[in-house]
């Protein structure tokens, strides 16, 4: 079937016999068009079912009201309730949302671009900015806001959780529970909130005079067989284990149940049962994420409206949640 034409405000003021600027006014309710002519332009809108172009509208007043949200995975539980919460938040400000999901781990040059020629007036990333984005930045005047992590790349704002207070919380967690032999099962620590929640979880085992604790990457060759070669390793499978975030922790209590492996203390990060209820309660750590949001979108719409270059940084406190597994 062929698509019917949109009908724009020139055809309105074509069959109303006025201009295109008098139909425009007309719709925005303008005090100096006369009621009869207002009318009848709001009749004939109607009778064509006429719909605003809001896009082209925002480009003409300079601003689209539009923050897009950049990550790279879409089953990433986390990602899609702050997602949620960020477009919750944006909402009551008046702006709207666009999600972006690239297969980088992150947010480089075509990521970026990709944004603009969307024409937001805004990005939040949850992926941490390649140096290149600072000249891009300059150039068309698009702020990024990092989510979730820190960065050093000039020109870029970030609001992230406490994560190095949140590995010692999860190792002071194991600790009380007796626990000597930990690993973390984390993502590569070159990304900055892994790297943190690592060395938190690290210095405070060592302040309590435990050995460092084993590193296990989930992807390499995999979780699952990853579990089974520490049944296997001089040092034995562990008593304690901290995930990088609650989706590891989930699979790593699906794999040790499904093998048979001994029985073992997990602790999470994110809280994501407190917005997703999972029957089997997680120990994990959490923060206000509704609160984090909204300081997010605070952040990023102050930079859309006033065009500060100024650097925000923000870090904002976590608490341990008690479950079932530790």
């Amino acid at each position: 079937m062929e698509r019917k034409a949109r009908v724009t405000i020139k055809d309105v003021a074509r069959i109303a016999m006025v201009t295109p600027q008098t139909v425009s006014r007309a719709l925005r309710d303008a005090p100096d068009i006369a009621e009869s002519t207002k009318t009848r332009v709001l009749e004939i809108a109607s009778n064509l079912n006429y719909v605003k172009n809001s896009t082209a509208s925002a480009l003409r007043r300079g601003s689209t009201r539009l923050i897009g949200i950049i990550y790279d995975n879409l089953i990433n539980l986390y990602f899609s309730v702050m997602t949620d919460f960020i477009q919750f938040c944006l909402k009551e400000r008046g702006y709207s949302m666009l999600t972006i999901s690239v297969r980088s781990f992150h947010l480089n040059e075509e990521a970026y671009m990709a944004a603009v020629f969307h024409n937001v007036d805004g990005i939040i990333s949850f992926l941490e900015p390649d140096e290149e984005l600072t000249e891009l930045i300059k150039s068309y005047n698009v702020p990024v806001l990092l989510f979730g992590r820190r960065t050093n790349v000039k020109r870029i704002d970030c609001i992230h959780t406490d994560d190095e207070e949140g590995g010692r919380l999860a190792a002071a967690r194991l600790a009380d529970d007796g626990c000597k032999n930990a690993v973390c099962i984390t993502e590569a620590l070159e990304l900055t909130c892994a790297y943190d929640r690592y060395h938190g979880f690290e210095e405070e085992l060592k302040r309590r005079g435990i050995s460092k604790p084993r590193i296990v990457n989930p992807n390499v060759p995999g979780l699952e067989q990853q579990l089974l070669s520490l049944m296997k390793s001089p040092d034995g499978f562990p008593d304690g284990i901290f995930c990088f975030n609650d989706m590891l922790a989930f699979e790593t209590l699906y794999f040790i149940e499904k093998n048979n492996l001994p029985s073992v203390k997990v602790i999470g990060y994110d809280n994501v049962q407190q917005e997703i209820h999972i029957p089997r309660r997680l120990t994990t750590v959490g923060t206000d994420k509704l609160a984090l949001a909204k300081r997010a979108t605070e952040m990023i719409i102050s930079k859309v409206e006033t065009g500060d270059t100024n650097r925000a940084i923000e870090k904002k406190g976590v608490f341990l949640v008690e479950g079932t597994t530790a």
